[in-house]
């Protein structure tokens, strides 16, 4: 077995590329790390959620959701409060400064994923998202 030929290490490391370049932009140009972005771009877009469901959509771990839940709240970006039909559970939502970051935060985003785009063609981008697609279903 070569290593670098393995296709899920391969989709692996460029993983890892990728979110380490991103998240280091985003350190410096927002104060937030890669987690924070996630959960705060599903709360963006699916307001007051609870833990579970951000864990559902985000494919993070109930540790590294409750680490970065506790570093938002500090922050000032999100709030919490119990959920009216299971009292043990949290429901998190946006505060305005979290509203105000993502409507920061989402453009430069898409800015990035441009730059990463603009070095493929139109048909390779969506040679790309096709073979992405089929990737994922055959592993649901």
């Amino acid at each position: 077995m070569e290593l670098n030929d393995f296709l899920p290490y391969r989709l692996s490391i460029l993983s890892l590329k990728l979110s380490k370049g991103i998240a280091k932009h985003y350190q410096e140009q927002f104060g937030i790390n890669i987690s924070e972005w996630r959960i705060l771009v599903i709360l963006y877009k699916n307001p007051k959620i609870n833990a579970t469901e951000i864990g559902s959509l985000s494919e993070m771990d109930k540790v590294r959701i409750s680490r970065t839940v506790k570093s938002l709240l500090e922050k000032g970006y999100i709030s919490q409060t119990t959920d009216p039909i299971d009292a043990r559970a949290r429901i998190y939502e946006l505060e305005m400064k979290g509203n105000k970051l993502m409507r920061a935060v989402i453009p430069d985003a898409l800015r990035y994923e441009e730059k990463l785009l603009q070095q493929l063609s139109a048909q390779e981008q969506q040679q790309l998202q096709h073979l992405i697609h089929k990737i994922d279903k055959l592993i649901t």
